[in-house]
């Protein structure tokens, strides 16, 4: 039974391991990509050499910026949520239910809205490449040093609390 035990937890070790260096991996990848001059972090210009194919993804007019209709559409793009199981037969929504539903996206379309105006820093109703990267490059500099390292450049996952998570450690202003 102490030998099961023992198994056990090398095992979970073992795993916990293995996930970090998976990563460590990922992280030098991304890093990798968009540290052009070697130097182990990436400044602004870097960043801006490799993020520019992100607006053209949302930019649905294809005229090198963004509106806020064009933002806000983008961001139910690059969320889909289609049937999570679609072996569960659908069920009628409550009106409580579709209440809080238009509740929440309200609430989403207001953080959508705040989060476009913080980017259009001329305030000109529209968001340019450099004004999109900036406000991104600057969402993942978590400590405001002007270079973006390997940790900043990690992916989010949905859950994974950090310094770019409000639920968990500060986010900085916008």
């Amino acid at each position: 039974m102490h030998k099961l035990s023992r198994v056990i937890a090398l095992s979970v070790f073992g795993l916990s391991g293995s996930v970090i260096a998976a990563e460590d991996s990922d992280q030098s990848r991304i890093l990798t990509n968009l540290d052009s001059d070697g130097d182990g972090s990436v400044n602004f210009a870097e960043f801006q050499e490799h993020r520019a194919a992100r607006l053209d993804r949302i930019d649905s007019d294809e005229d090198g910026a963004l509106s806020l209709d064009e933002f806000l559409s983008a961001r139910s793009l690059l969320r889909p949520r289609g049937d999570r199981n679609p072996d569960r037969p659908e069920r009628e929504a409550t009106e409580e239910q579709v209440a809080r539903m238009e509740q929440r996206k309200a609430e989403m379309t207001a953080r959508a809205t705040a989060r476009f105006q913080a980017m259009d820093v001329d305030g000109n109703d529209i968001v340019s490449l450099n004004e999109f990267q900036e406000a991104n490059f600057l969402e993942l500099d978590s400590d405001n040093n002007g270079l973006l390292t390997a940790t900043e450049l990690r992916p989010k996952r949905p859950g994974r609390r950090g310094s770019n998570d409000p639920r968990g450690g500060k986010r900085p202003p916008r």
